[in-house]
């Protein structure tokens, strides 16, 4: 069997047992007691138990969730765990927590075991909550209103994670986890998350040792699909436009085809050793460490320029957009483009495809050593305790975006061409795609020839970021058993950090045909770009047939892409 960190024993006497141990008890005394069928209570309901025990005897305004079991949190996700916490908002990328708010500020502080974390990169909230396994992490604490003693840095809140105490088990501990996650959207297949737990306590001359070790690898890929359509423009009835209706109406402004995509692999491995002496004295070492890559490849097929085109693009259906009432206020409606064709006119100069690939990668390694100990008197309680935080970043990052030129239209100066485009947004699909059967349309196969490609612009960065923080603390806690005050607490704390950054970046933009180099110059890190776009909703109108900077070779390889577009 296996047992939480935390559990509530509920003693039942049954009626039999009872009444059969007053009757003993009347006639001999002296006759040992009768067994107790003890019944324990696990799972949730102790967890939720237990957590609502810590919430009623702490000083201050605090929030709890324990896990029911070993390494089963609510989530897997620890930001989606804080999510549950009354007062806590998350924010997301591509539908996965990655960001804690606490009233609505980001500046909070991050502890684990009651150590400061530090943060990835420049802020001051502490560990990211995506690079810590929520199958370590025994309980989750949030401090709301903090106390004299709670160290000061965060103006929401404190959220401190706890790992399994060794002295605290009641048995041996042993728990392995396998998992796997299969996303519909993605097209690698089953991704593994693995997870493990083992923990005991003995006891011998010298006293009682305890340890718990913690480990998890969990590899993840999420995919967001995120179209887009604009219409805020006005096409009136009056304006003598081709495009002109005997209604006044919404055209098409900006088509954008956005696919989202983040892999991580993160290796979580937490230890904890405790030896008590005594029943007065107790002393512990721990060790976190966590080990983190993720890498975005995400691409953008955008059709710009279309908003040149409201005078000549006539919308084949119009849709009628309600503004509703205010103040019992009537506010009107108006029509608005549904389906139509976006034609390109005879320069070839409007109605552009532009490719865009965004892939950033984060590598980061933090560790957390913990060292301390207690004494417990009488009256009194002294703890004293050393700490280290240190967390190595690097986040390279190349950008590029690539304009198509139509080998059928008419090729101007301008680093673009035009490209027709069909689009349908009922139901609210915002679906685009290329209209191939218009006039001067490019066939498929122009689509994946890199000659038709031209370099518009390339962003590079290379940041990097050392945070450390070493930090001492004793503490002092004294019953004084009065009416009015019932403890003093006294405290001194050291801490010193240390945050260092290296920003590198450039940036290049490429507006004229003659200063762009050709596709073909740097084919061999061009790919075909993600062709599932309809994997979320099955549309049948899309872009599917196009080439972008190879996202997976910018992070593998950057110094190769940087070279060829550089």
């Amino acid at each position: 069997m296996r047992h939480t960190l935390s559990k509530i024993s509920l003693a039942i006497l049954s009626t039999t047992a009872l009444g059969i141990a007053f009757t003993a008890n009347a006639q001999q005394p002296e006759t040992e007691p009768t067994d107790i069928e003890i019944i324990e209570v696990l799972g949730i309901r102790s967890s939720l138990t237990n957590a609502l025990a810590e919430k009623r005897s702490a000083a201050s305004l605090v929030e709890v969730i324990q896990a029911e079991d070993i390494g089963k949190l609510p989530d897997q996700n620890l930001a989606e765990v804080l999510e549950n916490i009354t007062g806590v908002q998350i924010t997301r990328s591509a539908g996965v927590g990655t960001g804690v708010q606490i009233r609505g500020t980001d500046a909070n502080r991050t502890e684990i075991n009651g150590v400061s974390t530090v943060g990835s990169g420049a802020g001051r909230s502490g560990i990211d909550f995506e690079d810590v396994s929520a199958s370590i992490i025994a309980a989750v604490e949030v401090t709301k209103a903090p106390q004299a003693k709670t160290i000061e840095g965060s103006v929401g809140g404190t959220i401190n994670l706890r790992t399994i105490r060794p002295l605290e088990l009641s048995e041996t501990l042993a728990a392995f986890r396998v998992q796997g996650e299969d996303s519909s959207l993605s097209t690698d297949g089953v991704k593994p998350r693995l997870s493990g737990t083992f923990g005991d306590n003995w006891e011998n001359d010298h006293g009682k040792f305890g340890v718990v070790i913690s480990g998890s690898y969990a590899e993840q890929d999420v995919t967001a699909f995120r179209p887009r359509a604009d219409r805020d423009n006005l096409v009136r009835s009056d304006s003598g436009l081709a495009s002109a209706q005997s209604f006044h109406y919404l055209p098409i402004q900006f088509l954008i085809q956005d696919y989202d995509n983040f892999e991580y692999e993160t290796k979580n491995f937490a230890g904890s050793f405790e030896w008590a002496p005594n029943s007065s004295s107790k002393f512990w070492f721990d060790a976190i460490v966590n080990d983190q890559d993720r890498r975005e490849e995400s691409s953008r097929v955008q059709a710009s320029g279309v908003s040149d085109l409201i005078g000549v693009s006539v919308p084949t259906e119009f849709e009628t957009i309600d503004f509703g009432a205010l103040d019992g206020v009537d506010l009107g409606s108006i029509q608005a483009a549904l389906k139509g064709i976006i034609p390109v006119q005879s320069d070839g100069s409007d109605g552009n495809l532009r490719l865009s690939s965004d892939t950033r990668s984060r590598s980061t390694k933090s560790k957390i050593f913990r060292l301390g100990g207690e004494y417990l008197g009488d009256n009194y309680k002294i703890s004293a305790e050393i700490s280290s935080s240190s967390s190595d970043s690097a986040t390279p990052r190349i950008d590029t975006t690539l304009n198509f030129v139509n080998p059928n239209a008419a090729i101007g100066s301008a680093n673009d061409n035009g490209t027709p485009f069909e689009y349908d947004l009922s139901g609210g699909a915002l679906a685009f795609g290329i209209a191939f059967g218009a006039e001067n349309a490019p066939a498929p196969a122009d689509l994946l020839d890199p000659a038709n490609y031209r370099l518009q612009a390339v962003a590079v960065a290379n940041n990097t970021n050392e945070n450390t923080e070493d930090a001492a603390r004793i503490d002092l806690s004294y019953d004084l058993n009065m009416s009015i005050f019932t403890t003093l607490d006294v405290g001194y704390r050291y801490n010193k950090t240390s945050s260092v950054s290296n920003v590198v970046g450039s940036n290049v933009s490429l507006s004229r045909m003659a200063d762009s180099p050709s596709g073909d110059m740097f084919a061999d890190i061009l790919t075909t770009g993600p062709a599932n776009f309809n994997a979320a909703d099955g549309r049948s109108l899309y872009v599917k047939d196009f080439l972008l900077v190879n996202p997976a070779l910018v992070g593998s390889d950057p110094e190769r892409v940087f070279t060829c577009v550089g």
